[in-house]
């Protein structure tokens, strides 16, 4: 699976595909490595699978409810239907502050079709690393371990390692920001056996960098 994760990197230097559409090369860059790492993320719920012979893909469903449990102790830690997308919109907050502080020295030129964009970008990056980076992980812990620690670790640290060459937020503050939001969103999908939270708060958090992102001064 972490090599499946490495092929993102691949069809990011490599992609699929080369469309041309918009004027933005950055945009354009974007737009083709979006399309082309779908076709990774089918191959990591395949291999998914194959390989949790017990639970394969049942995780991939869209559950929302379930107890969040603290990190010391069994109970105490609030509810996923109530409280997430709570955690979503303070997250989101921290995540947009630090796009934007990042991107601020290039300066931003807002178009509406790029803004337009963001909606379906934060979609298809999300449902991408969530079933590269989260759901495997955490589905082959359940399925072949009586522990928690595999999926929380594995869907936190190999996240966190491959976003310090990401887009934006990147380097080291950029991989602490992602493994920690890997532990969480790996803890949704423990806590719950669904996607559900694990592809919203994600989305979500992609709206705001996204935005900027997109929309940043060539």
């Amino acid at each position: 699976m972490v090599l499946t994760a490495g092929l993102l990197f691949v069809v990011s230097s490599t992609p699929l595909f080369r469309f041309s559409p918009f004027e933005s090369h950055l945009v354009n860059r974007l737009l083709n490595y979006q399309l082309s790492a779908l076709p990774v993320a089918g191959l990591a719920l395949l291999l998914t699978y194959a390989f949790a012979g017990r639970l394969r893909l049942a995780y991939l469903n869209l559950n929302r409810t379930g107890e969040m449990r603290p990190l010391l102790g069994r109970s105490g830690g609030g509810r996923w239907e109530a409280d997430g997308w709570s955690l979503a919109l303070v997250m989101m907050l921290i995540v947009g502050v630090a796009t934007f502080l990042q991107m601020l020295p290039a300066g931003f030129t807002f178009h509406w079709a790029y803004v337009a964009l963001v909606v379906p970008f934060a979609a298809m990056n999300a449902f991408t690393e969530e079933a590269v980076f989260r759901l495997p992980y955490v589905t082959m812990g359940d399925n072949d371990t009586g522990s928690r620690v595999y999926g929380l670790a594995m869907g936190s640290l190999v996240f966190g390692v491959f976003h310090f060459w990401g887009v934006a937020p990147n380097g080291l503050v950029g991989a602490l920001m992602s493994a920690f939001l890997g532990f969480v969103l790996a803890k949704s999908v423990q806590e719950t056996k669904g996607f559900f939270w694990a592809f919203s708060i994600h989305f979500v958090l992609n709206l705001a960098g996204m935005l900027f992102i997109l929309n940043r001064t060539p």
